[in-house]
């Protein structure tokens, strides 16, 4: 059984015009809503093994507000990864699948539409719009992460900013 944890990162800016899409920083909200989501992660008791996290600094400062906001990373293994900036479910899936096989969770800080159609392909369910600040737990019938296919994952919880707001 393996379990994997779906974040996307929280609400980010685009007041300068100046910054890629990957300097974007996050909004005032942003930092509302991690507080929000870390809060209510730390409440329901969820212990974090493995974390990895897109280079974007959207991402990044999710990341960090997490850690500032919550004690849930504490013990967690962080690992910042260029390929997670990604948009398209297909690479986040293979990347997922090279995961080490002795890890039975992780965690993954990253983008929409890719975190989406993710969840969406592996839940046998239709989780529907995935805003920023949402987290996905997904239970796993498999032994390795390279087992992942369609349909195979079971939707523990999903947790969205707006349910505190």
């Amino acid at each position: 059984m393996k379990t994997l944890y779906l974040l996307r990162h929280a609400k980010s800016g685009w007041d300068d015009d100046q910054l890629s899409d990957a300097e974007r920083p996050i909004t005032k909200r942003g930092k509302r809503d991690c507080q929000l989501i870390a809060s209510e992660i730390q409440r329901r008791e969820h212990i974090f093994n493995y974390v990895y996290c897109s280079t974007a600094k959207r991402a990044q400062e999710t990341l960090k507000r997490f850690q500032a906001d919550s004690s849930i990373l504490d013990a967690a293994d962080i690992v910042h990864d260029e390929a997670l900036y990604t948009f398209e479910a297909p690479k986040l899936l293979a990347w997922i699948k090279d995961l080490p096989q002795t890890q039975s969770n992780a965690l993954i800080i990253g983008h929409n539409p890719a975190l989406a159609d993710l969840a969406n392909y592996l839940y046998d369910g239709k989780i529907g719009h995935v805003g920023t600040c949402t987290f996905m737990e997904l239970e796993i019938n498999i032994e390795y992460w390279d087992q992942l296919r369609a349909d195979s994952a079971k939707l523990i919880e999903i947790i969205r900013p707006k349910q505190f707001r």
